[in-house]
């Protein structure tokens, strides 16, 4: 039996018992106002960035500049709680009346010893404390958030976070401009993100070359503006039972700034060697509006693109050109290995206001981002047969240039009736990816080919309702039953639009000199053949799911959650999950936490139904391969089944201590087991391949490859934070964060070989794919933060230590594998406020400009694993290879 059975029946038998007639906890009416000023108890100086929340409500505010707040609402009788990092948090009741204005003036004292957030992600009940939770929660704050020098969402935090893991990939085509990021080790798309506590739609792309998280898609995190978050809440448990599909490593949720003070940012950096220079303009506007607000954000990000590759110094013109001979180490420098280019402008929106005098509130949030890019994949040298001559006399780097649109956006209306809280949303995202070529040509065509191509569009779109009911009940626990029901409907679309022509046609020309003289010229631009009509998709499918989430102190020493879910798809049937999860603080300052769920990731779309023609380079050689929907022919000769989804079953086990008031310290154990996970093939490619498929009636096909839930894995792991803070005599606040990650993944079976493949084994799933997922990735993360707060003037230091991995060649004796030892990356800053409105932050981020080990195997005559000694650096390296990155930040509040 799986855990859901057992939990499910639970939840029935205690929500009967819920259900029965109870003093509801809630006030209702019409709408009401609460105002006031959050001040220094000390100097009576007003505080900006304290957060003022209502419990059991959606109402929070952020304070201005000058201390202030204002907060709609349902009248009635609430505890306020503020709360702010080096403060005492205050909780007092207070009551507004219908139709009136309300004014609660808050005065907290200076404590640096607290050093706790609030969460909401990972419970239906009131939000809580990170040591008040029976599973681990990191909360990344605002002001942690501004000390980085980062300005990617994505880089921010894998900067504060062990878990979270961000490499930079680099000639993989579209996942050059749209990373992925992964949580605990696992696959970029076994993380469910929500903006809000609302679903996140993915990215269109699906990673299919060779980066870690390959055969996977994501969020792109990075169409997320940073200036818009308020703080990032870490979800790191399980939680497919209460959010659906994804979270089977867990729940990234980023909460939006609502009533912010206004401001503008400038960001200015740039890499040591010179590139990467980075530009970054922001700013955030609130407007009142009745009882509630809008907050309005934007964002304009130019980042350059840097180069860490070296001198090529194979043959680049045929034997007897003079030019060879003049080429200098410099201008052998025909590569581009590191960032893209990308420039990125978005805006975001969070709005709540009460409607009228219904006791009712209106709210919205969304945004749009829009990003250009520019990568580049491999030099074509002048004896290319892939190379027009005519065209590119010197041979040419194709470039990759993407547009990538991004809208977001989710309306609803949130109140009371008969005692129940409810919630009614609508939510709908679409991303589309636009693959456009420069500087290359289509061969087959010869003179008369273009060097600029549009070679099609990926798109996703994702529709969303969601109806939550909730009300606490007095039963006779130690705290009432938070009794939690909803439902939802999700409708998923992805789209394939094919290129140009000319992108992907065969022009017919041959290649017209050279050794291969006489033979049919490449087909396709270079470097990314378009999609072709063939390929167009237009595909849909649509799920409903129903959850129960039950969560109450029990004793006042223990506290119980438990969560069901049913999801039934149109595509591939229903899926029952549960969770329990449990903590126990048997004397004050020491818990024990633990939770037991299974968890499930439905199949992406784009996995079903991705059809493209790509070029890949295996030894150093390239090979135009397929990738097939497991639907087609080729596909399914090949022993492609259709796909199901992954089950997952999480395990963890805890503690939180509070030793002392200045310290606390939270340890968890977790296991997670994932069965039929799905990843992209091995390229069966080779004349026995090509034969085979002919005798199948699929001649003319070079290559294939497809999506399979080929594997089972486990991940073990360990994570351990810790937070202190201390006065420094008449300085101010030290505080310092800690942090460790280790886990270790482990393919535990591997598919079995149709039997007309049955010599192919090691192509469904071969050992430099097993590399990614067991060793791809560093095993463990130190991360160590301090901080110096004195007055006006502020002080960050943090190094982080990614532990060893390792990259796999495709050599069975291992003689082509490589491995990159730990490394420390350290950042650096300082800052000063002036007048109490513009900060001025000065640092560097890797300060001791550290890189990754050389990959020394390969040479001008070798592909060796770093393309013939051109690429020295490997792109799965956790902090890239750029060099120490120097910024100047400037924040103005008005």
């Amino acid at each position: 039996m799986r855990l859901a059975s057992s939990v499910l029946a639970s939840l029935a038998v205690v929500l009967s018992v819920a259900l029965l007639p109870a003093r509801p906890l809630a006030a209702q009416g019409s709408s009401a106002t609460l105002t006031g000023r959050v001040t220094d108890a000390a100097s009576g100086n007003p505080l900006s960035g304290a957060r003022v929340s209502l419990i059991g409500t959606a109402a929070v505010a952020t304070t201005r500049g000058d201390g202030t707040y204002r907060l709609g609402v349902r009248p009635g009788t609430y505890e306020l709680r503020v709360t702010m990092i080096g403060y005492g948090a205050e909780r007092r009741p207070v009551t507004v009346a219908a139709g009136q204005t309300t004014t609660e003036d808050v005065r907290l004292t200076s404590s640096p010893v607290e050093l706790q957030e609030v969460a909401v992600v990972g419970t239906r009940a009131s939000e809580r404390t990170v040591t008040e939770a029976p599973v681990a929660i990191d909360v990344l704050t605002a002001a942690e958030i501004r000390a980085t020098g980062r300005t990617e969402t994505a880089q921010i935090i894998q900067s504060l976070a062990p878990s979270v893991n961000f490499p930079r990939s680099t000639v993989t085509d579209g996942t050059d401009h749209s990373r992925p990021a992964t949580l605990r080790g696992l696959a970029p798309d076994q993380t469910l993100v929500l903006i809000n506590g609302k679903r996140r739609h993915t990215s269109a792309l699906i990673n299919v070359n060779g980066s870690i998280g390959r055969g996977s898609g994501m969020v792109d995190l990075n169409a997320i503006p940073a200036t818009s978050i308020d703080r990032i809440e870490i979800l790191r448990d399980g939680a497919a039972a209460q959010y659906g599909s994804d979270a089977i490593a867990g729940v990234i949720n980023i909460v939006l700034k609502q009533g912010a003070e206004n401001e503008i940012l400038a960001t200015l950096g740039q890499h040591y060697r010179g590139d990467g220079e980075t530009i970054q303009l922001g700013t955030n506007y609130a407007v009142p509006i009745g009882g509630g607000s809008l907050q309005l954000s934007a964002e304009f990000r130019d980042h350059g693109f840097t180069n860490r590759s070296e001198p090529d110094f194979r043959q680049q013109y045929f034997a007897g050109d003079p030019r060879e001979a003049q080429l200098t180490p410099e201008q052998r420098i025909n590569h581009r290995q590191g960032d893209a280019d990308t420039r990125d402008i978005g805006g975001f929106l969070n709005y709540a206001n009460p409607i009228g005098e219904s006791g009712a509130e209106i709210y919205a949030f969304g945004g749009v981002s829009f990003r250009r890019g520019e990568a580049a994949g491999f030099f074509r040298r002048a004896l290319d047969d892939r190379t027009v001559r005519a065209l590119h006399p010197n041979g040419f780097l194709p470039l990759i240039a993407t547009r990538i649109n991004d809208y977001s956006g989710v309306t609803g209306v949130r109140g009371a009736a008969i005692g129940w809280n409810w919630d009614l949303s609508a939510n709908y995202g679409r991303n589309s990816f636009e693959f456009n070529v420069e500087n290359s040509n289509n061969a087959s065509m010869g003179a008369a080919s273009p060097t600029e191509f549009y070679a099609g569009t990926l798109a996703f779109q994702q529709l969303t309702f969601n109806l939550d009911v909730a009300r606490p009940f007095e039963i006779g626990f130690a705290s009432p039953l938070n009794v939690a029901v909803g439902a939802e409907f999700r409708r998923d679309g992805y789209d394939i639009t094919a290129g140009e022509p000319a992108s992907y046609q065969h022009g017919g020309q041959t290649v017209l000199d050279g050794p291969g003289a006489g033979n049919f010229a490449a087909p396709g631009a270079q470097v990314f053949p378009g999609f072709q009509p063939g390929d167009e998709a237009d595909a849909s499918r649509h799920n409903v799911a129903a959850y129960l989430d039950l969560e109450s102190r029990l004793t006042p020493m223990i506290l119980l959650n438990v969560a069901g879910r049913v999801e039934d798809y149109n595509d591939f049937g229903s899926t029952t999950d549960g969770k329990v999860a449990l903590r126990i603080e048997p004397t004050p300052g020491i818990a024990l936490r633990g939770s037991a769920s299974t968890g499930f990731r439905a199949p992406a779309l784009a996995q079903s139904f991705l059809s493209a023609t790509a070029t890949n380079f295996i030894n150093g050689q390239p090979f135009e391969n397929r990738t097939f929907p497991v639907n087609t022919g080729v596909a399914q000769a090949l022993g492609a089944q259709p796909l199901k989804p992954e089950q997952s079953v999480n395990l963890a086990a805890g503690v939180a201590l509070t030793p002392v008031r200045n310290l606390t310290l939270t340890a968890d154990y977790y296991r997670i087991t994932i069965d039929d996970r799905i990843v992209l093939s091995g390229n069966f490619t080779g004349t026995a391949i090509r034969d085979y498929l002919t005798a199948q009636g699929f001649a003319g096909v070079a290559g294939a490859r497809f999506f399979t839930n080929a594997i089972d894995t486990k991940t073990n792991g360990i994570e351990v934070v810790a937070n202190w803070a201390v006065p420094v005599s008449t300085l101010g606040t030290f505080r310092f964060t800690g942090g460790y990650s280790w886990n270790e993944n482990e393919v535990t079976r591997v598919a079995s070989t149709p039997p007309a493949l049955s010599a192919f084994q090691e192509t469904l799933f071969d050992r430099v794919e097993r590399s990614r997922i067991e060793v791809g990735q560093p095993k463990d993360n130190l991360l160590l933060s301090g901080s110096l707060t004195a007055g006006p003037a502020s002080l960050s230091l943090r190094t982080k230590r990614y532990g060893e991995l390792q990259e796999f060649g495709t050599a069975a004796d291992g003689s082509l594998d490589y491995t990159q030892t730990p490394k420390w990356i350290t950042d650096f800053s300082v800052g000063y406020r002036f007048a109490q409105r513009v900060d001025l932050t000065v640092g560097a981020d890797n300060l001791f400009d550290v890189y990754p080990d050389r990959r020394t195997l390969g040479n001008a005559t070798t592909a060796g694993i770093n393309n013939f000694g051109i690429f020295p650096y490997n792109g799965i390296s956790p902090f890239g290879f750029n060099g120490v990155y120097w910024y100047t930040k400037v924040q103005a509040r008005f």
